[in-house]
C-alpha cells in the first residue's frame, strides 16, 4: 500500500520509481557474462597454472574456445589430464611477453607464484608462504631461503604473432595472471589493442613488494587507455597498511563493449 502511494506521489511529481538489478563488483563471472554474451567466445588464458581459469570459463561458457599459455610443463601436463582430446582447449607450453625469445623462469614451491620476476627476500609474504607450502606439501625443509625450486629457460611468444599464425581475428576475453609480467604481455599485444580486437581484459595487479620491480596501474594502463579501453571494475579494496599482500583484479573493456553496455545494460543511463 505504501509503495503504491509513494509511486502515485512520484508520478504526480513527474518521477518514476524503478528497481534495477545490480551486480557486485567482486563477482567477476557475472560482470563477464553481462558484457560478453557470445555463447562461443574466444578466450585467451595467459598464465594457466593448473587450469583454474579454464574450469571457470568452461562453467560459464561451456561452448567457449580457450587458448591457454603456461611455461611450466608440470602444470601443463596436469591440465592435459583434465581436458584430454578436447579440441576447444588449446594448451601452449610457452610464456607470453613483449617479444619472441627466451628468458629464465623461476618456479617456486607453490607453482602458482612462479614468475619471470625474482622474489624479494625476507618479506612477510615470503616467510608466510614458505610455511604454508611446507605444510601443504608435507615438506618441512621448504623455507624462505629455498622457495625457488627450479629455474628453466622458457620460450616466449607474443599475442600478436600467435593470433597472426592462428588466423584469430578477435579475442573476446583476455585473462592475464602472470605474477608481475602483465605489462609485457600487453606490450606484445600492441597490434591487437590498437585495432581493438580484444573485447574484455581481466588482469591481476600485485601492489605489495613481493616480486622485484612491482607494477603500478600506469604500467599496464599506458598500453590500454590510449586505445580507447575503459576500466570497468576492480576487486579488493585495501592498502599496504591493511594487507601484507595487496592485489586486485582489474577489468577493462573496449569502447564498443562499453557503448553497448551504456545503451542496453546500464541501470544508470536510462531516460
Amino acid at each position: 500500500m505504501i509503495k503504491k502511494i509513494l509511486q502515485k506521489l512520484f508520478n504526480f511529481l513527474g518521477y518514476k520509481i524503478t528497481k534495477f538489478n545490480t551486480v557486485e563488483s567482486v563477482d567477476k563471472d557475472k560482470i563477464t557474462t553481462l558484457l560478453i554474451e557470445n555463447e562461443k567466445p574466444t578466450i585467451f588464458d595467459v598464465g594457466a597454472n593448473q587450469g583454474q581459469s579454464i574450469d571457470r570459463y568452461k562453467k560459464i561458457y561451456p561452448k567457449s574456445n580457450i587458448h591457454s599459455f603456461e611455461p611450466n610443463k608440470h602444470q601443463i601436463d596436469k591440465i592435459y589430464k583434465k581436458y584430454p582430446n578436447d579440441d576447444t582447449v588449446v594448451l601452449n607450453n610457452v610464456a607470453v611477453g613483449e617479444k619472441p625469445g627466451n628468458l629464465e623462469f623461476y618456479i617456486y614451491a607453490t607453482p602458482g607464484h612462479s614468475s619471470f620476476r625474482k622474489l624479494i627476500p625476507d618479506t612477510t609474504w615470503l616467510k608466510t608462504r614458505s610455511k604454508t607450502a611446507a605444510k601443504d606439501l608435507a615438506n618441512p625443509t621448504i623455507n624462505s631461503k629455498n622457495y625457488t625450486v627450479e629455474k628453466i629457460n622458457s620460450n616466449i611468444i607474443t599475442l600478436d604473432d600467435y593470433c597472426t599464425a592462428k588466423n584469430i581475428n578477435q579475442i573476446d576475453i583476455l585473462k592475464i595472471d602472470v605474477q608481475g609480467y602483465e605489462d609485457k604481455v600487453l606490450e606484445g599485444a600492441k597490434n591487437l589493442l590498437e585495432a581493438r580486437k580484444i573485447k574484455l581484459i581481466q588482469l591481476e595487479l600485485i601492489f605489495s613488494e613481493i616480486y622485484e620491480n612491482p607494477l603500478n596501474i600506469y604500467d599496464i594502463e599506458k598500453f590500454i587507455i590510449p586505445n580507447n579501453y575503459k576500466l570497468f571494475g576492480i576487486t579488493n579494496a585495501g592498502s599496504l597498511i591493511t594487507h601484507y599482500i595487496w592485489q586486485q583484479d582489474h577489468i577493462y573493456i573496449s569502447n564498443d563493449v562499453y557503448n553497448d553496455f551504456k545503451k542496453n545494460k546500464s541501470p544508470f543511463d536510462k531516460n
